[in-house]
């Protein structure tokens, strides 16, 4: 972090901020929180009330079909491979490599898209520290 300097006559500032957007900040705040020696910088960036972003999430559908598929699939498993392991935590790994094989492929991971409708006023509220005001 870099600390501000403040004096009776000036007030000097170590950070940079750096921006794709010409006049994309509307106004850039130092508050003094009172915690450590160090100043906050508070940047307001205009953005629209409403963002529609395209996201990927991995997940797994749970349902009646792959839950009887994963059934399936365990009673297929002889587990001879698990029993014929002296050393138990060569069992247990066995274990889990044919458990989370049946596992897998019952309930695979898919990748889906989806498009929300994020609101985002009303997200970050003012602070109620005092500011000092900074041009840039």
């Amino acid at each position: 972090m870099f600390q501000p300097e403040f004096t009776k006559t000036t007030a000097t500032l170590l950070d940079v901020v750096i921006t794709n957007k010409k006049k994309s900040i509307n106004s850039l705040k130092v508050r003094d929180l009172g915690l450590s020696d160090h100043y906050a910088q508070m940047l307001s960036i205009p953005v629209s009330e409403f963002s529609n972003i395209p996201y990927r999430i991995k997940k797994r559908q749970f349902s009646e079909a792959n839950l009887q598929e994963f059934l399936y699939l365990l009673n297929q498993v002889t587990w001879q491979e698990v029993n014929v392991k002296s050393d138990i935590n060569a069992k247990f790994s066995t274990f889990m490599d044919v458990f989370l094989h049946c596992y897998n492929n019952a309930f695979p991971i898919k990748t889906v898209h989806m498009r929300d409708t994020i609101k985002i006023n009303g997200l970050l509220k003012e602070s109620k520290f005092p500011a000092k005001q900074c041009s840039y």
